[in-house]
C-alpha cells in the first residue's frame, strides 16, 4: 500500500484561492469568514489516497453434475480516496476567537470519497478449464471483479486510511487557521 498524502496541494489551493478573493477590490472582508466561505463551497476533501492490490480467485468445480475444473485467477489495483465529505459541514460548525487566539472546527468523519479500479490495470493471471467445461465468461469475469470490490470495501476500516485522512484533515485545518493568526486550532469530530 502506498499513501499520497493531498494536504500540502489542497493547503496551496486553499490559500490561492484566498489571495485571489482579497485582490478583488471589494472592501476588505474578514479572513477567517472567507476562509470558513472557502471551505464550505469545496464539495469534499480528499485527504489521503491508497493503492491496493487485490488477486481475485474463483474455483468452479466439485457439484456432482459438472464434469471438470474450472479456475480462474484474477488480479487489479484498486485506488480509494478517502477525506471529508463537506457537504454535511456549514460555517456554523467553527468557532472563532481572535482575542484568545482560538478557533474549534468541527468536521464529519472522514469516509472513503471514492474507489476506481481502472480497466488497465485489471489482468487475468491465470485460468484451467478441462475438456467438458466452458471458459469464464465476460459477465463471469466483471462479477468476480465487483465482489473484489466489495471485499476491498470491506477492509477499509482496517486500512487504516479513515484514520490516516482524519490525521490529515487535522493538520489541514491548523495549517489554513495557522496562517490566519489563530495559534490555538482545534479540530473535533461528530
Amino acid at each position: 500500500m502506498k499513501r499520497f498524502p493531498d494536504t500540502a496541494l489542497l493547503c496551496i489551493l486553499l490559500s490561492a484561492a484566498l489571495m485571489v478573493a482579497g485582490c478583488s477590490g471589494k472592501p476588505k472582508e474578514d479572513p477567517v469568514r472567507q476562509q470558513i466561505e472557502a471551505i464550505s463551497s469545496m464539495k469534499e476533501i480528499g485527504l489521503v489516497e491508497y493503492r491496493v492490490r487485490k488477486i481475485i480467485k474463483a474455483d468452479d468445480q466439485g457439484e456432482w453434475y459438472k464434469i471438470g475444473d474450472r479456475m480462474i485467477l484474477l488480479s487489479c489495483t484498486a485506488y480509494l480516496k478517502a477525506g471529508i465529505d463537506l457537504s454535511e459541514f456549514s460555517p456554523d460548525d467553527v468557532e472563532a476567537d481572535r482575542k484568545k487566539g482560538m478557533v474549534t472546527v468541527t468536521l464529519p468523519h472522514a469516509r472513503l470519497l471514492s474507489i476506481d479500479i481502472p480497466p488497465s490495470e485489471i489482468r487475468q493471471e491465470w485460468d484451467q478449464v478441462t475438456l467438458l467445461r466452458w471458459p469464464f465468461s465476460a459477465k463471469e469475469r466483471n462479477e468476480l471483479l465487483r465482489q473484489g470490490e466489495r471485499q476491498i470495501r470491506g477492509s477499509v476500516p482496517s486500512l487504516g486510511i479513515l484514520q490516516k485522512a482524519e490525521e490529515n484533515a487535522v493538520k489541514f485545518f491548523k495549517g489554513a487557521f495557522s496562517e490566519l493568526g489563530f495559534n490555538d486550532v482545534n479540530v473535533v469530530f461528530k
